[in-house]
């Protein structure tokens, strides 16, 4: 088939449509693809749901013309239709071959009425085009009565209340609508010109969904360069790490890719989408060019309410403005995650910790806090806080106690707050270990100097080292440590105690 005809083939199987069908999406198929399509009820090209479908008139009016041009245009069979003899002309009003003898008739009895056969040796010199568009000039409207079907009585006018052509005759016996009569030619040269505005702004529209989808691409392309910069920087700090911080670099790659799986899936099913509503507009488009070009006024008035009903469908599809460029993703989330995981490793401050979390905030037994809340302190009793500084030195812990801080009398804090990390000290010898023993005995024993030892105190001063045995082989060799105390005395008998007898400790240890 000719280029300029390939419209009129199947859109699925592009072979030439027998007894074409238009669907409501505006695609036309023949009708072996549509009792082969599957799943049933789906246009096979652009997957819309069908709600129905019917004769494309223009496409078989111009397959059928195509046909007979193609037929003149070999010279193969061309007989009269009625008798039967060797063709001569062709009369595209009639749609007939015809013979020298049946011409001459032809001429003598419907030359007045315009009638003008060629010679086939003319029709054959001309093309396709120019072929179909002589068929499209001698097209004649009828009236609709079924009574004139054999009278060819010519419409000349519409009833918009019927949605019918009629003849002045019909026109003038039915008086009810009368107000509803317009000039046919009237009526058809509205439909061509609603049809061409729809057209205009589905065009419009579909620059908006042409634009978004070229954003899209881009998108997509920059989320690449994104995700393959983050992947060299989470590559360059896993090399940092020690060997037992590789796995977690590997979980963040994957993370990565996750997210960039997820987010080309969301555009490729966006593009997909665009794909198929740009499409339904280039269709509707060629159909409306189409029709606008070779439909008859017959044919405009029977597919003009179809077709509109579908381009007002395609008009209501939506599409994101040009200028609404969508935010591309930069992994901010996992550069965090590499970023607190690295600083953890190397043994600096995790910067991705909250703001508002302290750095060392003590562990909470829930058996304490429910003693707490059970027996809180007596209204306007302060708890001081008492900070003991242990200095390592050849001789031992020399400690250093600080002045105590006066705290509002509605905060109850009986428990020793100490840092876990910073309370285990591992010596090489036993000399340490023994000092570090007598330390916490002592410490004990002066505690319970100042007020009796209750279950519920001692419950309270029980310092738990379960994180300890975990920490950084630095944290043993630290040179200083600090232990902070709080009593329920308002004295600072305590204090001056417990630094007199750690003081000891240290001169002279055991």
């Amino acid at each position: 088939m000719e280029e300029e005809f390939q419209f009129l083939l199947c859109e699925k199987c592009k072979k030439e449509a027998q007894n074409p069908k238009l669907l409501s999406c505006l695609h036309t198929l023949c009708s072996e693809c549509i009792e082969e399509n599957k799943p049933i009820g789906r246009c096979p090209v652009c997957t819309v749901v069908v709600r129905q479908s019917q004769d494309n008139l223009l496409f078989t009016q111009l397959q059928a013309s195509l046909n007979t041009y193609r037929k003149i245009a070999t010279g193969k069979e061309l007989l009269c239709l009625r008798c039967k003899m060797a063709a001569e002309f062709w009369c595209s009003e009639c749609k007939e071959l015809l013979c020298m003898k049946c011409y001459e008739a032809h001429q003598w009895y419907l030359k007045q009425k315009s009638h003008e056969a060629q010679k086939l040796e003319d029709v054959k010199m001309d093309s396709a085009t120019k072929f179909l568009a002589g068929m499209r000039k001698f097209c004649t409207l009828f009236c609709s009565n079924v009574s004139h079907s054999n009278q060819g009585q010519i419409a000349n006018i519409y009833c918009r209340q019927c949605c019918k052509p009629l003849c002045c005759s019909c026109a003038v016996l039915d008086n009810e609508h009368c107000k509803f009569y317009c000039d046919i030619n009237v009526e058809i040269q509205q439909r061509k010109a609603e049809l061409r505005r729809m057209n205009e702004d589905l065009q419009e529209k579909k620059n908006c969904y042409e634009q978004t989808y070229g954003d899209l691409q881009q998108q997509a392309k920059e989320m690449e360069k994104v995700r393959n910069k983050t992947q060299e920087q989470i590559r360059e700090k896993v090399e940092e790490m020690v060997q037992w911080i590789r796995q977690k670099g590997e979980q963040l790659q994957e993370e990565v890719d996750k997210q960039m799986q997820k987010e080309c899936e969301d555009i490729e099913a966006k593009l997909r989408e665009m794909e198929r509503v740009v499409n339904r507009m280039k269709t509707s488009k060629q159909l409306v060019e189409k029709m606008s070009d070779f439909a008859s006024d017959q044919e405009v008035i029977d597919m003009h309410p179809f077709i509109k009903e579908s381009l007002e469908e395609l008009k209501k599809e939506k599409v994101s403005l040009p200028g609404q460029r969508v935010q591309i993703r930069n992994f901010a989330e996992i550069k965090n995650k590499l970023q607190a995981l690295c600083d953890k490793v190397m043994g600096q401050k995790d910067l991705a910790a909250p703001n508002n979390v302290p750095p060392s905030a003590p562990a909470i037994n829930s058996a304490v806090l429910h003693n707490e809340i059970s027996h809180p302190n007596p209204p306007g009793k302060q708890t001081p806080l008492y900070t003991i500084n242990l200095a390592k030195s050849l001789h031992g812990f020399t400690p250093s106690i600080t002045t105590p801080r006066k705290r509002p009398p509605n905060q109850c804090e009986k428990s020793i707050q100490a840092s876990p990390k910073l309370l285990k000290h591992e010596a090489h010898d036993s000399q340490e270990g023994e000092t570090s023993a007598g330390l916490t005995q002592d410490t004990t024993t002066c505690i319970s100097c100042s007020h009796e030892m209750t279950p519920e105190k001692n419950q309270r001063i029980t310092i738990s080292s379960a994180d300890v045995d975990h920490s950084p082989p630095e944290i043993y060799e630290s040179e200083v440590g600090s232990i902070v105390i709080s009593s329920s005395e308002d004295t600072d008998v305590d204090t001056v105690l417990l630094a007199s007898r750690m003081e000891e400790h240290s001169t002279h240890p055991h």
